[in-house]
């Protein structure tokens, strides 16, 4: 059984010291690919790093800008631009992303997060990527940049998804996949497991989010993508299907996203 974990951040400093224990770990558990998403210029050289010495063990990169530090960039300098596409150049095989939008951080700036965020999406259109998208209470703002930029042309996920089932059908329209975590293990969790009935089949991924949002019943201190496997088989109950069909299914609908052989 092989799985895809399509958001991760193994370059993240809470565990980058183990990480090759944390591989070898996911690749026994099943988890046979994993999306190692960048969150600032100041973490891609460890993004790089990570998916250069763990290719081989399904290691993908993707590079981008989290809401969380659009202060570290000015919206209208290229420097970081730069940087960004001469990392896509140089690796053909990377995403976009840790990019997005997010309202619940305090302070913030709404309107350099939306600034960032288009100039990304339009980085990626560029250089025909997909991306891997952040938001937080911050769907209606998201959706008027999507429906802007004319939808993902290629394609992208919106990873943790905390939005309201209602929402799904204009998410899909405008290209993108919807990939929920551990955070659907919370017994609370009732929008979250309204919206994964909703999303079509070909669009539903799964993730971690390592070393965040460790997943309920998952040891600790940090989160791993070994711990796919909990998300996944809490999946296949609320669908009411094997967890080996949707292995499959969110394997060959995270590699059709991301250009990967299955």
């Amino acid at each position: 059984m092989n799985m895809f974990d399509t958001h991760c951040h193994l370059q993240d400093d809470r565990i980058s010291a183990r990480i090759g224990d944390i591989v070898a770990a996911a690749n026994r558990a099943g988890v046979a690919r994993m999306l190692c998403c960048g969150s600032s210029a100041e973490d891609w050289g460890g993004v790089e790093r990570v998916g250069a010495a763990y290719a081989d063990k399904g290691v993908i990169r993707a590079y981008g800008v989290h809401p969380f530090y659009v202060k570290s960039v000015d919206p209208g300098e290229n420097n970081w631009t730069d940087g960004l596409s001469e990392r896509l150049a140089a690796d053909p095989s990377a995403a976009v992303g840790e990019i997005g939008l997010d309202h619940a951080v305090s302070p913030r700036d709404d309107e350099r997060q939306a600034e960032v965020f288009a100039r990304q999406l339009k980085i990626a259109e560029q250089y025909k990527r997909p991306v891997s998208m952040h938001c937080r209470k911050a769907f209606g703002a998201m959706l008027s940049i999507l429906r802007g930029n004319g939808g993902l042309k290629f394609g992208g996920a919106v990873h943790s998804y905390s939005g309201s089932p209602e929402l799904i059908d204009e998410l899909v329209e405008l290209g993108c996949c919807i990939s929920f975590s551990g955070s659907i293990l919370i017994p609370t969790s009732k929008r979250a497991i309204a919206s994964l009935k909703k999303v079509p089949r070909d669009r539903l991924l799964i993730e971690t989010d390592s070393p965040d949002l460790l997943p309920r019943g998952a040891a600790g201190p940090f989160n791993e993508p070994a711990n796919l496997l909990l998300i996944l088989n809490k999946v296949a109950e609320v669908l009411g299907e094997p967890p080996q069909k949707i292995a499959e299914l969110t394997d060959e609908n995270g590699c059709r996203l991301y250009r990967l052989a299955s």
